[in-house]
């Protein structure tokens, strides 16, 4: 094979980049270059196991990192399906060490090795848990979502303390409050939904770990609080903690006791269900930076792109080199030896901004590795690793293609 192909073919997956894109870009410019199925080839025989084993070995260090500590660790796990919606073929579970903040491990499922794709998520974390065991790595505290099944995996499988990430709670309060803000007679409830939300935040890092108790009490005064009462039945939290003087919160849009909008926060707020999880929000990490290399992911394989399994286990691999290089970079500095700093406008902030670091630029050691690795192969090649699921229509009986190509003409043509 000639060498230049192989260092593009592996150029343009070590990039995330797509070979049909790159590939017509060279076609436009008239560059003689490889066909996309020399690409699939190269991929097949030389990328993926090159791939595996330099991701083998990056996990092997940071397995070897955790021993050394001697401790339990604290993960943070959640799933990311290849496609919106309901009827996604493949689904990653990623778990992050909140300490070190590097991805440990990402386990990709497809939908046909369990019931339905719903069933990925659970199947995927039960993968990565068995993982960390093999390699000695004991887990002492794990925070996810509020996945049910996820819920009673850990539940009966595992003996760490289980902690939900706030996020994700009050998401699902902050949805349920805006729908109620759109309803006639309740418009005053949405200059209380930021600080609400802000609050669910508050009553989860000011509780100490283990006292669920007074985490639900801190979030059950909020009810009162909005109608500017500030004192408390709950022994727990008797009381506010903010200055209650008239003028102090005179700014305050207050809510009047039994009308529609208090009545409608109140079933929100007091909902048992949801003090059954805020009693085991996490106080102290959460899965933030597992969104951040969600984002990252999201650069190696868009979901608006299929892949097939093989190639969608090795971008998920690259995103985990990647953002486990530069997810800890330094911020970077001006010239004159100042923190520089910059505006944004996210889309849940809805026209406010917030200062975010600028870090220093992103480094490519690991793309390095892969192109030695890659020369390495090609003089001492692998077997090709075909422990892969079936495709989804191997359940089905495939026609003859010509009978089904004349029963298709024969049926347009009456």
């Amino acid at each position: 094979m000639p060498a230049g192909n192989i260092i593009l073919s592996g150029a343009i997956l070590f990039a995330g980049a797509t070979p049909t894109k790159v590939l017509r870009v060279m076609h436009h410019m008239c560059i003689p270059v490889i066909h996309l199925s020399t690409f699939m080839t190269h991929q097949r025989v030389l990328l993926t196991p090159t791939i595996n084993k330099v991701w083998k070995a990056h996990q092997d260090r940071v397995f070897g990192e955790l021993q050394s500590l001697h401790q339990p660790i604290a993960i943070a796990g959640d799933g990311r399906c290849d496609s919106p919606g309901h009827s996604a073929m493949f689904g990653a579970y990623s778990v992050l060490e909140v300490n070190l903040g590097k991805v440990l491990d990402i386990e990709l499922v497809q939908s046909n090795e369990v019931n339905s794709s719903y069933h990925m998520e659970k199947e995927g974390l039960a993968r990565a848990i068995s993982k960390l065991q093999s390699h000695g790595v004991e887990v002492g505290t794990i925070i996810t979502d509020r996945h049910v099944q996820i819920q009673k995996w850990v539940r009966e499988n595992m003996t760490a303390t289980h902690y939900f990430d706030v996020w994700h709670v009050a998401k699902g309060v902050k949805k349920k409050l805006e729908h109620i803000a759109k309803e006639k007679q309740c418009e005053d409830v949405r200059s209380w939904i930021k600080s609400i939300s802000n609050h669910l935040y508050w009553c989860a890092a000011s509780s100490e770990p283990g006292n669920g108790d007074l985490s639900v009490a801190k979030w059950h005064s909020v009810a009162n609080h909005v109608q500017n009462r500030h004192t408390h039945a709950n022994c727990l939290f008797p009381s506010c903690l903010h200055d209650c003087q008239p003028e102090a919160n005179a700014h305050y849009k207050w809510l009047q006791s039994g009308t529609k909008a208090c009545v409608k926060i109140e079933e929100v707020v007091l909902n048992q269900r949801l003090a059954k999880d805020i009693k085991k929000l996490s106080p102290i990490h959460q899965t933030s930076n597992l969104e951040s290399f969600h984002s990252v992911v999201n650069h190696f394989a868009p979901k608006m792109l299929a892949f097939s399994y093989i190639g969608m286990r090795n971008r998920l691999h690259l995103a985990a080199l990647h953002f486990n290089e530069n997810a800890n970079r330094p911020q970077a500095m001006t010239n004159s030896g100042t923190s520089r700093y910059q505006i944004s406008f996210p889309k849940y902030k809805k026209g406010g901004y917030i200062v975010k670091e600028v870090k220093e630029d992103c480094t490519y050691k690991y793309v390095e590795e892969l192109i030695a690795a890659l020369e390495e192969m090609v003089k001492e090649p692998e077997p090709v690793d075909r422990q892969i699921p079936p495709p989804l229509c191997s359940q089905f009986q495939r026609p003859d293609k010509l009978n089904a190509v004349q029963a298709h003409k024969s049926r347009f043509a009456r």
